[in-house]
């Protein structure tokens, strides 16, 4: 085997198609302590710097994603419960008081009435606190009847709603998930 076969064999892909005349011009040695494996730290550093960017990209649409999912939420609970407050309603012929904690128990607790069919709505503890439902923001839903309260948007019902994710009543407007 010739000697500038052999280097280009045992240097394999690292060579880069160079001319077999620039071959003869060096040594086998030379050529083998010239070769580096590994990255320059300006490679490292493109590498770095794109990687922060996708993770910015990424961690953002996460986060965007995530806030969605809690609108959604609040949006699926209000419905649930409108569902429930209207079987309560069909049952007794009137609605559960105002009141967040009234309105978990009127739902979900035997009630003397004998024409009380429920629980109407099976609720997780983790979306309670201290006998209020929590929003996905950990704020209590809102809920005012005409039972005890005076609903602004629906005066013949109910008022249903979450402050949303700023936490802050903006009289349904804005990022507030009402049910009217």
């Amino acid at each position: 085997m010739h000697n500038d076969e052999m280097v280009i064999k045992r240097l394999g892909d690292y060579v880069i198609k160079k001319n077999m005349s620039s071959l003869h011009n060096h040594s086998i040695t030379q050529l083998l302590n010239h070769t580096a494996f590994g990255f320059t730290l300006v490679e490292l550093l493109v590498v770095i710097a794109i990687l922060s960017i996708l993770m910015g990209l990424v961690t953002a649409g996460a986060q965007t994603a995530r806030r969605r999912g809690a609108v959604t939420k609040a949006k699926a609970t209000i419905a649930a419960l409108e569902t429930a407050i209207a079987m309560y309603h069909g049952d007794l012929g009137d609605y559960p008081a105002s009141g967040n904690d009234n309105l978990v128990t009127a739902l979900t607790e035997e009630s003397d009435d004998a024409d009380w069919m429920g629980p109407y709505m099976e609720l997780k503890e983790d979306e309670l606190e201290g006998g209020a439902l929590l929003d996905p923001w950990g704020a209590p839903y809102v809920y005012l009847s005409t039972n005890g309260g005076s609903p602004t948007h629906r005066q013949h019902s109910y008022d249903l709603y979450s402050f949303g994710p700023n936490g802050s009543d903006d009289d349904g407007t804005q990022d507030d998930i009402v049910n009217w």
